[in-house]
């Protein structure tokens, strides 16, 4: 439990497919406060459609560009099965066409991959929040 109070969604999926980011989101994520059980880390979208069968997701990090597709259509299928869940995008892709894309599936908010750790962080808690 971090010191505001906040009480964390889970569980988390996180559709990133290169283990880089994967571990420094993991890391970003028990900072604040995540258990490493609560996150499921998947690499692509098939795998991602595989775990929304199996766990409800209460918040989703999801990247656009994998090697099976779009992350949109991750966050549109996600979407369908609940309107509630958080989606933050955080991509390298930051063109106008990819951003408006990804909120019109139903992405939340999005960050870019190379911004720094705190801006990360606190996108993260900015959405946690009900901030987008």
């Amino acid at each position: 439990m971090s010191n505001d109070e906040t009480i964390l969604p889970v569980p988390v999926i996180i559709l990133e497919d290169e283990l880089i980011i994967q571990n420094r989101l993991r890391r970003i994520l028990t900072d604040l406060g995540y258990e490493n059980e609560t996150l499921h880390f998947v690499f692509n979208l098939k795998e991602a459609f595989e775990k929304i069968e199996e766990i409800p997701i209460s918040l989703a990090l999801v990247d656009l560009g994998l090697p099976d597709g779009n992350g949109v259509e991750f966050i549109e299928k996600l979407r369908e099965r609940d309107s509630s869940a958080l989606i933050l995008v955080i991509s390298a892709w930051s063109t106008q066409s990819s951003l408006f894309s990804a909120i019109k599936a139903g992405a939340t908010g999005y960050v870019l991959k190379e911004r720094d750790d705190l801006e990360i962080t606190f996108s993260i808690r900015s959405i946690l929040r009900g901030g987008a």
